[in-house]
């Protein structure tokens, strides 16, 4: 018995069937399920990481969504329009995340988005963090096509292709890897099969799937989207079959239906891999990931090892993981969430000042708007007030839009390189400011998901520190940092908008008040791009490389630096003068060499125009008699 007597499979004669007898309208209906309409920001890669990205609600039965806005996806939960996944905070959030994550450590390999084009509203931001983006004819329908669409990038010969969910974006580097090891062992594909439900149908075929839909690695050369369409074709004619073969306990012939395959709801994608996509990889040679103490595997899974190694003998099997004999055995208990009456005590004495403690507003000084663009929508310019002088480095498409530069008092296009970091030390190099007690405003293109009081902040300039941050976080998300520190660390709002700075180590540029392992990772690359040695001061190394050596003496002997998210804040224009303009040129330098170098920028924005590194006091030997660390400035 063969996997192909099991499982059907769609065979060349189908599709020749129609490539022949598809009517033009149902073509013109396939072309909108699974063509791209252009490609935005193309790149060059031999390696493919790709995702799709959609939201619509995943099963037949479920209703229709509103036409979709940014602020729909932002507020779907408290709209009621949630039936899995909050889709801005597990999906937008975390693919862009880990595509910016993915560009800083691995700017070889392209990470390419097939977006819906109902959401082509996101296509700017894709493009931002450095995603090629294949806008689509059409939008799913339901789960499907969208799940779809990243299969097609199966279609580029000779690139190898690994495939991951949006919300897995942040993980995929381990993926990355395991198709960069079957590549370099001459197979063709690499795959985690598992049982969708283990619990109901433990034994069943109608469950078992050899690939997982969001987690596989494959080299490509399919014509997956003349496959895709005949395979949808033939599904809604009802000619392709969709029921497993089986032998019943009396011997005869027996059909159980498969899970997935109702068009287009939720697993319907896996099913078009089972019965298209699998059959064909399989001779290419197949690298089987299968952990080691999976209770769910089934014979359906032996049925599928014999095909893969009949298909192509140097097929193999990893498993991996602890064995259960080699892990110490635990009791059984009931895990209960941790719970702190102290810290439940601390949230609720804290709370934002009445609006009457405050004082009033002064005399608000003139300032200076420096924006660093490069695909963003800066239509929100239009609301500042007269007051605030706007220059905007444009490294991006021109800007159209005559009201929006009529608005604009300096507009200054530069080759789109080294971020806003290379913005920012243009400006101090070569734009003329007077007034030194004016302000001077540093933002990027969008402000707002890092600080989304950003223009009321503005307007609380009789409140500012000579060097003011105007953000408290990298996102509104709750996690960079962590909702706890939002509410207790409240001492740096302005009238009750929340502003923060963050403490980190001088040495190793990571949070000190919480564990950060995105953030840390970039440090980390930029570490690996330098070879630096272990214990040497990040920011005393990166200081003295740009030529600053009487700054960089005193970050080699600092504990603690304070830094701002996003690179979004004010000065005093006095201290644009502070970095020599001696090492401006080797600075910008710096920012284009490599991607994670804007990341250190970022955390020390703040100390180049002139903030005091932190210094703890010295440690004392013995612990007897010890007296408290202090925290005095260098």
């Amino acid at each position: 018995m063969s996997w192909t007597d099991v499982f059907p499979a769609l065979n060349d004669a189908q599709v020749v069937e129609f490539q022949s007898l598809a009517t033009d309208r149902e073509r013109v209906e396939l072309s909108e399920w699974c063509e791209v309409s252009r490609v935005v920001n193309p790149l060059q890669g031999k390696h493919l990481v790709v995702a799709s990205l959609f939201w619509k609600n995943a099963r037949n039965e479920d209703g229709e969504l509103p036409k979709i806005t940014r602020e729909l996806m932002m507020n779907a939960a408290e709209l009621g329009l949630v039936t899995r996944f909050s889709p801005w905070e597990h999906y937008v959030q975390p693919l862009l995340a880990g595509a910016a994550l993915l560009k800083a450590k691995r700017p070889d390999i392209v990470f390419r988005v097939y977006l819906a084009a109902d959401l082509e509203f996101l296509l700017e931001d894709l493009v931002a963090v450095g995603c090629e983006v294949m806008m689509m004819k059409g939008s799913s329908i339901r789960h499907n096509p969208g799940a779809m669409w990243r299969f097609l990038a199966l279609e580029e010969e000779g690139r190898w292709i690994t495939i991951t969910d949006s919300d897995r974006a942040h993980q995929v580097m381990h993926d990355v890897e395991r198709t960069e090891h079957i590549m370099a062992a001459g197979l063709g594909l690499w795959r985690v099969p598992y049982i969708f439900d283990s619990v109901k149908d433990g034994n069943s075929p109608s469950t078992y799937r050899p690939i997982i839909a969001c987690q596989f690695g494959a080299l490509g050369g399919y014509p997956v989207e003349l496959l895709m369409k005949a395979f949808l074709w033939h599904t809604s004619r009802g000619t392709m079959p969709n029921q497993c073969r089986i032998r019943k306990g009396n011997g005869k012939l027996g059909k159980l239906p498969i899970f997935g395959t109702d068009w287009p709801t939720y697993g319907f994608d896996e099913w078009f891999l089972i019965a298209v996509m699998y059959p064909r990889m399989a001779a290419a040679g197949v690298l089987t990931f299968f952990p080691i103490n999976q209770k769910e595997v089934n014979h359906w899974f032996s049925l599928d090892i014999e095909y893969v190694t009949w298909a192509n003998p140097r097929s193999e099997i990893l498993y991996f993981g602890e064995p259960e004999i080699l892990k110490k055995p635990k009791r059984e208990t009931k895990q209960k969430a941790p719970r702190s009456r102290i810290l439940e005590k601390m949230l609720e004495a804290k709370s934002a000042p009445a609006a009457a403690e405050f004082p009033k507003r002064g005399k608000q000084e003139p300032l200076t708007l420096v924006v660093a663009r490069y695909r963003e929508d800066i239509r929100w310019l239009m609301d500042l007030p007269d007051d605030v002088k706007v220059v905007v480095y444009n490294k991006g498409p021109r800007i159209p839009d005559k009201e929006l530069l009529e608005r604009i008092d300096h507009l200054i296009p530069l080759p789109n390189q080294g971020r806003e970091s290379d913005t920012y030390l243009y400006h101090v190099e070569h734009f003329a400011h007077a007034g030194d007690r004016e302000w001077t405003v540093f933002c990027q293109g969008d402000p707002f998901p890092h600080s989304r009081d950003f223009l009321e902040l503005l307007q609380q300039r009789d409140l500012w520190d000579d060097i003011q941050p105007l953000t408290s976080g990298y996102m509104d998300d709750g996690i960079s940092p962590p909702q706890v520190c939002r509410e207790l660390e409240t001492d740096e709002w302005l009238r009750g908008l929340p502003v923060r700075t963050e403490l980190l180590s001088a040495n190793t540029l990571r949070m000190m008040r919480w564990y950060d392992p995105a953030g840390g990772g970039f440090i980390e690359d930029y570490c690996k791009h330098v070879s630096l040695p272990a214990g040497w001061s990040v920011t005393g190394y990166f200081l003295e490389s740009c030529g600053w050596n009487s700054l960089a003496g005193e970050a080699w002997k600092a504990s603690l630096v304070r830094g701002v998210y996003a690179a979004i804040f004010a000065v005093r224009n006095e201290r644009l003068s502070f970095i020599p303009r001696k090492c401006l040129p080797r600075m910008r330098k710096m920012a284009s060499e490599h991607p994670s170098t804007g990341f250190v920028y970022e955390r020390l924005w703040l100390h180049l125009f002139g903030l005091p590194f932190i210094n703890v006091g010295e440690v004392p030997s013995k612990s007897r008699g010890r007296k408290p660390l202090e925290l005095v400035e260098a």
